[in-house]
């Protein structure tokens, strides 16, 4: 009996990486290639579009810890329908728009329901469904997903957007993700496993009195833990930002836009084992362990990056590839394996909501500031420079946070 409803978390996984492929890719992942087109037809810079991040910032604020509440509360598989649905739509309205303030509005109301649809959801029913020794490398293989898009979708789509127009391509991509994957939320997806209510007493923390901890905002931010995996979480998506930029980068160097997509390729094709290597660290090493490989690539990219901008060659770019792709890693799987780790997983929708809703504050702001550092010097130098500086203090705190466990 027990074996079956393992296998079941197995079809949330599976369910799990088609949303990270069609979903997350199409939302986030892609926009490396569809931010130039997109800027050009509609006559803004680059640094005006991505404002729509920043201005979704106070929806993201609200609905994010909404979402991980209501995710420990309710039915995750209703929700989560109503998520991919509601984002696929905004996929197919965005193909539509006429002016950058469409832009803007359409999304921010995606940001309404990307909650719902994106890494949260998929997070939460990892931790419920797996025992802590096979969780993050289940969550890593959801997250294999995002870079799966990467390695198959980046040269096709480059290909269709010259072809036919980023407006049809982007179009076709939303009906594709609405007609295929909302369905599937109601059939692939189970909230709980039989024996939930056993491991999660088995797994929360006591506080120093020997009460169960809460997980409120006043008593989270009174915890050294949580504000140290926030600050760390904060540098890796302020360095986030920059996979907008990667086909821009590139191009700025002198090279073709092609190459550009031929590089985030290569770097979601090193995503795709580097993130159930990290996975598989988290869960049979500890948290030192999978903190210092993330650090390798996040450090290691970015200090070639910044080197590339006196001296760029192709071997150069596709070394800083490999590297990128093991940086990428940590958007996904240290949050996730962090949580479950050290707050356990009673209250793990709440706590990694708060800490997302952080993450995504410093995000907002990091796509267009990154902009700005381009515009303003004609290069990716000030920006590659502020994101090596970032990736030293992610580490530091998150080796911090893993140091001091649990209490």
């Amino acid at each position: 009996m027990r074996e079956k409803k393992l296998d079941f978390g197995w079809m949330i996984v599976a369910y799990g990486v088609l949303c990270m492929l069609m979903v997350h890719y199409g939302t986030i992942g892609s926009q490396a290639i569809f931010l130039l087109p997109i800027t050009q037809d509609l006559g803004v810079s680059t640094t005006a579009l991505t404002l729509a991040s920043t201005y979704s910032t106070v929806i993201n604020f609200i609905m994010t810890p909404l979402a991980g509440t209501l995710m420990d509360k309710k039915s995750i598989r209703k929700l989560t329908f109503v998520g991919v649905l509601g984002v696929s739509l905004t996929m197919v309205a965005q193909s539509y728009i006429t002016s950058v303030y469409a832009y803007y509005v359409i999304y921010m109301i995606r940001t309404v329901f990307s909650p719902f649809a994106l890494m949260m959801p998929f997070a939460t029913l990892a931790a419920r469904w797996f025992p802590k020794e096979k969780r993050s490398f289940a969550t890593s293989i959801i997250f294999v997903g995002i870079s799966l898009g990467g390695v198959l979708l980046s040269n096709p789509l480059a290909m269709l957007i010259e072809q036919i127009g980023w407006r049809l391509t982007y179009r076709y991509y939303g009906l594709a993700a609405l007609l295929l994957l909302s369905p599937m939320a109601l059939l692939c997806i189970r909230d709980y496993p039989a024996d939930y209510k056993e491991r999660i007493l088995k797994e929360t923390p006591k506080g120093e009195d020997g009460t169960e901890e809460k997980a409120d905002f006043l008593s989270l931010l009174k915890d050294k833990r949580f504000l140290l995996v926030c600050g760390g979480m904060a540098c890796i998506s302020y360095i986030g930002g920059s996979l907008y930029h990667i086909s821009s980068y590139v191009q700025s160097l002198g090279y073709s836009a092609q190459f550009g997509a031929t590089i985030i390729s290569i770097y979601n094709f090193v995503c795709i084992f580097s993130k159930m290597i990290m996975g598989k660290l988290f869960d049979k090493k500890g948290m030192k362990a999978g903190i210092w490989f993330g650090a390798l690539g996040i450090i290691g990219s970015y200090f070639l990056m910044t080197i590339s901008m006196w001296k760029s060659s192709t071997v150069l770019l596709l070394i800083i590839a490999v590297f990128y792709g093991i940086g990428n890693t940590c958007q996904s799987i240290t949050l996730s394996s962090m949580v479950s780790g050290i707050f356990g997983v009673k209250n793990y929708g709440s706590i990694y909501s708060k800490i997302s809703t952080v993450t995504m504050v410093v995000g907002a702001v990091s796509t267009p500031l990154l902009s700005s550092m381009y515009e303003a010097a004609g290069n990716y130098l000030v920006a590659w420079i502020s994101c090596t500086v970032l990736s030293i203090v992610s580490t530091i705190c998150l080796l911090y946070a893993g140091k001091v466990g649990r209490k």
